[in-house]
């Protein structure tokens, strides 16, 4: 319950999305949930395309355009699966980075713990391949043709 009060909380009013309502309004009640104005997309003529970052847009893309500052359709755009494969590489990307280990800054060498393979994500011409090492995420990056050692 505590969890359906919270995603509501981040959604632009409803009635900001009914067809006809000006500009100004849509504006306001996008601010009030993501305390940023819209942001404009494409403009030709009186014709002007915006999109509010709030938090109802998992998975998708909406867009509300206006034309002579009223609302006259909201277009929803599913995420394809690319876009949603990139998203999942740039968070495990950033969990890697937050588990990364730092390194030492004395003159001792220590050898490294032996790594598993976990799993690996191909992306563009790499592939990237995560490594279990005593609970924390290590990578290592390789050609995408290239197979994943099995250790390292």
């Amino acid at each position: 319950m505590v969890l359906g009060l919270l995603l509501n909380g981040c959604a632009i009013n409803q009635s900001a999305l009914n067809l006809g309502t000006n500009f100004s309004d849509y504006a306001s009640a996008c601010k009030k949930v993501s305390l940023v104005k819209p942001k404009l997309v494409s403009a030709e003529g009186s014709i002007k395309v915006y999109t509010c970052p709030d938090g109802s847009q998992y998975q998708s893309n909406r867009y509300e355009v206006f034309e002579n500052n009223r609302l006259t359709k909201v277009y929803t755009r599913e995420w394809t699966e690319g876009e949603k494969q990139a998203n999942f590489n740039q968070m495990l990307l950033g969990l890697s980075l937050l588990s990364g280990g730092t390194g030492t800054t004395g003159s001792t060498q220590s050898q490294q713990p032996y790594s598993f393979y976990s799993f690996d994500v191909r992306s563009g011409m790499n592939r990237i391949c995560y490594y279990d090492q005593l609970g924390s995420l290590n990578t290592k990056t390789i050609g995408a043709a290239e197979i994943c050692p099995l250790g390292f």
